[in-house]
């Protein structure tokens, strides 16, 4: 096993992407940014990643991790790592395939995502194994797997009155002519 090397501060993003792509070569990333770097992460290879950016950057502080519905049972988890000593936003692109995706959870590397994993499940049905607690979150129990951000969810308009929402929306033809 190869010794942690912590990079120093003032690190650039493409040092960061060099040595995640050395000891990853499946690990790709997009040209850097400014302060920002892209790494493209096969889902196999999300724990080796976060760990090293947990290893090599001390004071990494994860942002934010949500889902993205591509279409077609395809998707995105995006993770988004800052570090203030180097000024540096640090995000992984995850793609997942299937009706039922998932990938390994990161909560046990950073406390805290588990709270963002399982909002993403909750939104995307998006699995996070290992996560201990993946129940509800924020949506009422008859919402229980069925996934509001999927781009294949439809409501059932049964409450659409209360809303004070039009039922229908106007086409954009219609909507020419009335303005």
């Amino acid at each position: 096993m190869t010794e942690p090397t912590t990079v120093p501060q003032g690190m650039s993003p493409s040092t960061l992407a060099k040595h995640v792509i050395d000891r990853h070569p499946d690990v790709s990333a997009k040209e850097p940014e400014g302060n920002r770097i892209e790494l493209i992460v096969p889902a196999e290879r999300v724990r080796d990643v976060v760990g090293m950016i947990s290893e090599l950057v001390p004071d990494a502080l994860p942002e934010s991790l949500f889902g993205v519905d591509l279409g077609n049972d395809r998707y995105e988890v995006m993770y988004f790592f800052w570090s203030h000593s180097n000024l540096m936003l640090c995000q992984l692109r995850v793609t997942l395939e299937g009706a039922s995706p998932e990938v390994d959870s990161v909560w046990d590397i950073f406390p805290g995502m588990e709270w963002h994993e399982r909002e993403t499940h909750e939104m995307f049905g998006i699995g996070f194994k290992g996560n201990p607690d993946l129940r509800l979150l924020l949506l009422p129990d008859e919402l229980d797997g069925k996934y509001p951000l999927r781009k294949s969810f439809k409501t059932d308009r049964s409450r659409l009155a209360e809303s004070g929402l039009a039922e229908t929306r106007p086409t954009s033809k219609e909507s020419e002519t009335s303005g």
